[in-house]
């Protein structure tokens, strides 16, 4: 992955599945030092002495949250904990060696939020993980890109909806944890990392780090997705998905289920052997002008991919398709009494977007296509679209996509739908 923290318009962990935004965004870094903070070393973290630290932090018993716990189920190590005695604020590295068939997983985070995990099913259904993780045979190679580091390339032909990545985070780290204090942070981020299985400490260490300072916490900045749990910033470390590079127009979506915390990756369209399996680190339906602003904010990079490095007029050409999606998104998505949307709109809305190459937006596509066709009592195309939504929502989301249960609805029953003669 190019740069810090990677995050959706929807967040990662506000709802059970969040599925691929067109409206995509990434936050900056949360994990950011103030200016002039010099990243210290592991081996200088141990010699520093606490009463030296910028906040003054201390070491406590395990936390209430997990005392009553016998040997501190579901915890494989007994969480390691610090305050703020300014705020009175507590965090916690918890480990669970044992998650998803043996990978493991470590949480840096307050107590209330840790009891919170210990109810989902991420902890309490291991069998959920048999088909996770797996890596022996993947239709993917890493390779180095030049300017770019890692990055996934394909080793056979991938079609839309055909699996790329589907794995667990191995570490979900809160930001806040880092803020007081960075030097003790860093010292209980690099324990929630040692206490991991051998083999996936490996892994950790694989991943690229594109800044100096502190070895562990720049492959957390640099790989990291950004998503919330109760409301609190987190980051979520995937390894295999953060080597994923950045296309204005990827060839690749993903979904995040919080309940199970398995983060899955699909292609969006064919990807034939020897092509880069690319994500999108911002939104697709901004102009090339606002999407160069973005990654250069955010990112610290001038993105060079096809749309990007075309020639000026069909750069025009692309930011004109786009504002024209925006457009038809709005006429469409309105059942005010005011609503001029209809099904032609719908057809040149789905039209746009495969000639723009937004891929991730023919489930919305198709779902405004099939309420358009019903609202002009066009059953038999509202039904069409409404099947195509729901196989494009699949790709997109995961099976159990938001609108899917709505899109079945009017498919077995169009005329009764809401959306029936409704505008």
């Amino acid at each position: 992955m190019r740069s810090c923290i990677l995050a959706a318009s929807l967040s990662l962990l506000s709802s059970s599945y969040a599925r691929q935004p067109l409206n995509y965004v990434f936050q900056r870094e949360f994990c950011s030092a103030a200016d002039g903070f010099m990243y210290p070393s592991f081996s200088d973290i141990e010699r520093l002495p606490e009463s030296e630290s910028q906040h003054v932090l201390q070491e406590l018993s395990p936390p209430k949250a997990v005392e009553s716990q016998s040997k501190f189920h579901p915890w494989t190590e007994e969480p390691q904990c610090l305050t703020d005695k300014e705020t009175n604020e507590e965090f916690c590295v918890y480990t669970n060696a044992k998650f998803a068939s043996g990978r493991g997983i470590s949480f840096f985070t307050s107590p209330k939020i840790a009891t919170k995990m210990i109810s989902l099913p991420a902890l309490t259904e291991p069998g959920l993980y048999a088909h996770v993780n797996n890596f022996t045979d993947p239709p993917w190679e890493v390779r180095n890109v030049v300017g770019r580091g890692n990055g996934l390339f394909a080793t056979r032909t991938l079609y839309r909806g055909d699996e790329i990545v589907s794995n667990t985070p191995v570490g979900v780290y809160q930001s806040d944890a880092f803020f007081p204090d960075y030097p003790m942070g860093y010292k209980y981020l690099h324990k929630a990392v040692e206490q991991l299985p051998k083999k996936t400490r490996k892994i950790f260490l694989k991943m690229a780090a594109h800044n100096p300072g502190d070895p562990v916490m720049e492959r957390v900045n640099t790989n990291s997705f950004a998503g919330e749990f109760e409301g609190v910033p987190h980051f979520l470390l995937y390894p295999e998905t953060a080597m994923m590079n950045h296309d204005c127009r990827p060839n690749s979506v993903y979904y995040h289920d919080a309940a199970t915390l398995i983060h899955a990756t699909f292609a969006s369209r064919t990807i034939h052997p020897g092509e880069e399996i690319t994500i999108t680190y911002t939104k697709m339906l901004e102009t090339r002008a606002e999407r160069q602003e973005a990654l250069a904010q955010t990112w610290g990079f001038e993105c060079k991919c096809a749309i990007c490095s075309a020639e000026t007029s069909e750069v025009r050409r692309s930011d004109n398709r786009i504002r024209r999606i925006q457009e038809l998104q709005g006429f469409l998505m309105d059942w005010s009494s005011e609503s001029i949307g209809t099904p032609s709109m719908a057809r040149e809305l789905l039209a746009l977007y495969d000639e723009e190459g937004v891929y991730a937006g023919l489930g919305t596509g198709h779902m405004l296509a099939a309420l358009a066709y019903n609202d002009d009592g066009d059953m038999k195309n509202a039904k069409k679209h409404a099947k195509l939504a729901i196989e494009a929502g699949m790709v997109n989301s995961g099976i159990k996509d938001k609108y899917r249960e709505e899109m079945e609805s009017l498919l077995s029953d169009p005329r009764h739908h809401w959306s029936y003669n409704v505008r």
